[in-house]
C-alpha cells in the first residue's frame, strides 16, 4: 500500500464524505518535496521554504508553543503544508479541537502523497475543509469552541491565495462578532426577555401563528422597508409602490410610511426594549398585520386603536416560548440575524412573495448618515440637542464610536460600515446560498453595503412592475379573517396555563437542588480528607438528579454565556479553580430558576383576577 493510499483509507474512514473529492484522480501539487537537514521532509513552493529547512518537526513544535496559548479553545491553521504544524498541535494541545483550511486540492493531495499522516487524519478532533469556498468554511466552524481561537498561517501558502484566505479570515471575525454580540445580548436582555414573553403570555397564547400565512402572497412581488438614509427615494413614490408590491415595513420605518400617506400591509416588531417601542408613539395600528415576537415589548400590544389589528407570532426564540408551543403548536419559525431587518425580509419569504426587495437597508452609513430623515432616534437626537451637545454631534460619535471602516458598495465605490452591520451582511450573503438560485432578492440601496447573491436594482425598475393590489387585497382580507377567527381561549391555551403552573414547580424544585449543591461546594473545600470525598459524591447525585429535572433547559437559558464559557474549554476543569467554577454555575442556576418561576407565579395570578373580573363584568 502506498503512503497516498494509506492516508486516504484513513481520512475516509473518519470522513467518508470527502470520497467526493476524487483525491485519486487530483493532479500533483506544485510543492518541490525536499529533505530537510535533520532527515525530514520539508517543502518549497515558488521558491520559498513552506516548512523550516533545518528541522521542520522541531520548527512547528516551537510555533505551536509560542502561537497557541495553553487556554485556546480551539485552532484554525491556514494551509496544511506537509501537516507538521497540525500534528505538533495535537501533540502539545491534547483533547483540543482544530480545524485545517486548504483551498487546493493539488497540493492536499501532495501532501498524503509524501508523507504519513495516517494518525492526524484519523483523529477526532480533526475537521477538514478541503477545496471549499470560505462560505462553507465558516458553517463549519460554527460548531467548533471558538472563544478562544488560535489561527496559524502557513506563510507561502497563505500569499498563494490571499484573497481567498483574507475572505474566511473577515468572514471568521464576523463569526466571532455574531456569537459574542449574542452572548453580550443575551447577558443584557435576558431576564428582559422572559418576562415580556410571561407579561404576553396571553396574547400568545390566543393569537395565530405565521406557518398559517406560508405562501399566501405566492409570486407576488414584495418590498421590505428598513429605515436607512436610502429609504427617502423610496417613500416619495410609496403610493405608486403599494399598487404593485406587497409592503412588509419594521418598526422603525413604520412611521415613516405612515407620515409619507401610505399604512404598509405588515408591520414587524420583535425588538424588546421600551425605547425600541418608541417608534411606534401615537402610530396607530389600523390595516396593517402586525407581527411579532413575543418577547416583543408588552406596549407593542396596547398602542392600537380599536379595532385590534390582526396579530400574528412567530416561533419564540427562547425555551419558555418553545416549551409552550409543544402544548399549543409552533407558530412558525423566521430567521434572527440580529436585526428586525433580517426577520421581515425572511417573513416576506416564507409569505411566498418574490422577487423581494429591500429598501433602506443600506447596512452602513452612506453620506456618513445612520438613519432616515424623520426616523425616532434622529428625532429623538434633535430634541435633546443643546448649544453644547447639537444633534450631529450624537450622529459623529456613532461613526467614530463604532469603529467604521470600508467596504464595497452597490455603486462599486466604498461605503462605511461596522462590524455588527458585517454580522447582517453576512447573514444575508449566506441566506442567499442556502437558497441558491431559486430565490431572487434585490437591493435598493444604490449606495449600500454590496451583499453577494443580493444584487442591486434600480427604483425606477420596480415602477414598471404591474399591478397587484387587487391580489394582494384578496390575501390580506383572508389574514385578517384567519387572524380574527383565532378562539379566545383555546383548551390548548387552558392545557398551556396548566402546564405552566407544573414547570414552575419544577424550577423551584430545580433551584432547590442548586442551594444544596451550593452548600455543599463549601464542604468539597473542606481539608479534612473524608469530609471532602463525601461532599463530592454527594454533589456527583445531586447533578444527575438536576440532569434529571426537564425545566433544566429553562433555567439554563439566562446563564448561557457562563455555560458556552465551559463548553469551549477556556475555563478550569478541575481542582479549586473547577469547584469555584461549580460554585458560580450551582449560584446562576438557582437565581435563574427562582426568577423564572416568580415570573409564572405572577403571570399566572394576573391571569386569575383577570378571569374574576371578566366573570364579575358577566354576571
Amino acid at each position: 500500500m502506498t503512503l497516498l493510499e494509506r492516508n486516504l483509507s484513513a481520512l475516509y474512514a473518519r470522513h467518508p464524505a470527502l470520497r467526493e473529492l476524487g483525491l485519486e484522480q487530483a493532479e500533483a501539487g506544485e510543492l518541490s518535496v525536499v529533505p530537510a537537514a535533520a532527515g525530514a521532509a520539508t517543502a518549497l513552493l515558488g521558491g520559498a521554504y513552506v516548512h523550516s529547512r533545518y528541522d521542520p518537526v522541531r520548527e512547528a513544535q516551537r510555533l505551536v508553543a509560542q502561537e497557541v496559548e495553553p487556554e485556546a479553545s480551539a485552532a484554525l491553521f491556514l494551509g496544511l503544508g506537509l501537516g507538521y504544524l497540525p500534528e505538533a498541535f495535537l501533540a502539545l494541545r491534547p483533547g483540543r479541537p482544530l480545524a485545517v483550511v486548504e483551498p487546493d486540492l493539488a497540493l492536499f493531495r501532495q501532501a498524503l502523497a509524501c508523507r504519513d499522516l495516517s494518525s492526524l487524519l484519523a483523529s477526532p478532533e480533526v475537521s477538514w475543509f478541503i477545496g471549499q469556498e470560505p462560505e462553507a468554511v465558516i458553517m463549519g466552524l460554527d460548531a467548533l469552541p471558538l472563544s478562544r481561537l488560535a489561527v496559524l498561517r502557513l506563510r507561502p501558502l497563505y500569499l498563494r491565495r490571499l484573497a481567498y484566505f483574507r475572505k474566511l479570515e473577515l468572514l471568521v471575525r464576523s463569526l466571532l462578532d455574531r456569537r459574542e454580540v449574542n452572548l453580550n445580548t443575551l447577558r443584557r436582555f435576558g431576564r428582559l426577555w422572559v418576562r415580556n414573553l410571561l407579561d404576553n403570555l396571553e396574547e400568545f397564547l390566543r393569537a395565530p401563528g405565521i406557518f398559517r400565512l406560508q405562501g399566501l402572497f405566492s409570486e407576488i412581488p414584495a418590498l421590505v422597508l428598513a429605515a436607512g438614509p436610502s429609504l427617502e427615494p423610496v417613500l416619495q413614490h410609496l403610493g405608486l409602490l403599494r399598487e404593485r408590491l406587497l409592503l412588509v415595513a419594521v418598526d422603525t420605518s413604520y412611521p415613516l410610511c405612515l407620515r409619507a400617506g401610505v399604512e404598509p400591509d405588515f408591520l414587524v416588531t420583535v425588538d424588546p426594549q421600551y425605547w425600541n417601542s418608541r417608534h411606534l408613539d401615537r402610530m396607530p395600528v389600523r390595516q396593517a398585520i402586525l407581527v411579532s415576537e413575543p418577547s416583543a415589548h408588552p406596549s407593542i400590544f396596547r398602542r392600537t386603536v380599536p379595532p385590534r389589528p390582526a396579530l400574528y407570532f412567530v416561533s419564540s426564540f427562547f425555551p419558555i416560548g418553545r416549551f409552550l408551543e409543544e402544548l399549543t403548536g409552533t407558530r412558525g419559525r423566521v430567521g434572527a440575524g440580529g436585526s428586525v431587518a433580517t426577520t421581515a425580509w425572511d417573513l416576506a419569504r416564507l409569505l411566498g412573495g418574490r422577487p423581494l426587495y429591500l429598501a433602506g437597508l443600506d447596512l452602513g452609513y452612506p453620506r456618513r448618515r445612520t438613519h432616515c430623515r424623520g426616523a425616532y432616534f434622529e428625532e429623538l437626537a434633535h430634541g435633546l440637542s443643546s448649544r453644547l451637545a447639537p444633534a450631529e454631534l450624537a450622529g459623529f460619535r456613532a461613526l467614530t464610536e463604532a469603529g467604521v471602516f470600508p467596504v464595497r458598495s452597490n455603486s462599486g465605490g466604498t461605503i462605511l460600515t461596522d462590524r455588527r452591520m458585517v454580522i447582517y451582511q453576512w447573514w444575508f450573503e449566506n441566506q442567499m446560498k442556502q437558497h441558491g438560485g431559486g430565490l431572487a432578492s434585490y437591493s435598493l440601496s444604490e449606495h449600500g453595503v454590496a451583499i453577494a447573491g443580493m444584487p442591486y436594482r434600480p427604483l425606477d425598475s420596480l415602477l414598471e412592475l404591474p399591478p397587484a393590489r387587487q391580489r394582494i387585497a384578496e390575501a390580506l382580507a383572508l389574514a385578517r379573517e384567519w387572524a380574527r377567527a383565532a378562539p379566545p381561549a383555546a383548551p390548548a391555551a387552558e392545557r398551556a396555563w396548566e402546564a405552566m403552573g407544573g414547570l414552575a414547580a419544577e424550577l423551584l424544585r430545580l433551584g432547590g437542588l442548586a442551594r444544596e449543591a451550593l452548600a455543599l461546594c463549601a464542604r468539597a473545600r473542606s481539608t479534612d480528607a473524608p469530609t471532602r470525598s463525601r461532599a463530592l459524591a454527594r454533589l456527583d447525585d445531586l447533578d444527575r438528579r438536576i440532569l434529571e429535572v426537564s425545566s433544566r433547559q429553562v433555567a439554563g437559558f439566562l446563564f448561557q454565556p457562563l455555560i458556552q464559557k465551559i463548553l469551549d474549554g477556556a475555563a478550569p476543569a478541575g481542582g479549586k479553580e473547577g469547584l469555584a467554577l461549580s460554585e458560580q454555575l450551582y449560584a446562576e442556576l438557582a437565581d435563574s430558576a427562582g426568577y423564572q418561576a416568580a415570573l409564572i407565579d405572577r403571570a399566572r395570578k394576573r391571569r386569575r383576577i383577570q378571569s374574576s373580573s371578566s366573570g364579575e363584568n358577566r354576571s
